[in-house]
């Protein structure tokens, strides 16, 4: 079984006050253990470093000596560390036909994200990791079984997001 992680299921191994830290956690230790296989996109590298960023005041408590970039520095490198993690490139670039004859060179990744965020509604960065799970498996042959996420919001969509992504978006809550 491959899995596709969300990069909030990945932020949440490293929060002890989140909610789903023990699943996560727990999950993290069956990849690292070759138990479970597992993927993400290079995107999340700079969504997990934007998103501890953000939340500089929250974590600074422990350290003060640490700056905001230093933070989301030391966020990046435990990401790094997650043995066992593969990560899916963002793929060459197509063409995609504009007004009249012009065309316009868009990555691979993009144009599966137009698609699904056109037919389902969900937010720019989550139309683009879903597009990364889709294409995991048809660009480089890891057919994704699960994208696993914490977002309510694709999981409330996930009939519309299954069938476009070839794959099944799953909660963390559930067993694998």
């Amino acid at each position: 079984m491959i899995v596709y992680l969300d990069p909030n299921v990945i932020l949440a191994r490293y929060a002890p006050e989140e909610i789903h830290h023990e699943q996560a956690k727990k999950l993290l230790r069956k990849i690292e253990t070759g138990n479970l296989s597992a993927v993400t996109s290079v995107l999340s590298l700079v969504e997990v470093v934007c998103t501890t960023s953000r939340a500089y005041e929250k974590f600074n408590h422990a350290t003060e000596t640490l700056g905001r970039e230093a933070v989301a520095g030391a966020f990046l490198q435990r990401f790094l560390k997650i043995k066992k993690l593969s990560f899916i490139p963002m793929g060459g670039e197509i063409s995609v036909k504009g007004t009249d004859e012009d065309r316009v060179e868009i990555p691979a990744i993009f144009a599966l994200a137009l698609e699904i965020g056109s037919k389902t509604g969900v937010k720019t960065l989550d139309a683009i990791h879903l597009a990364s799970a889709a294409l995991a498996g048809r660009l480089y042959g890891q057919k994704i079984d699960c994208f696993v996420t914490l977002d309510e919001d694709i999981l409330k969509r996930q009939e519309a997001i299954n069938p476009l992504i070839e794959s099944r978006v799953t909660a963390l809550s559930e067993e694998f």
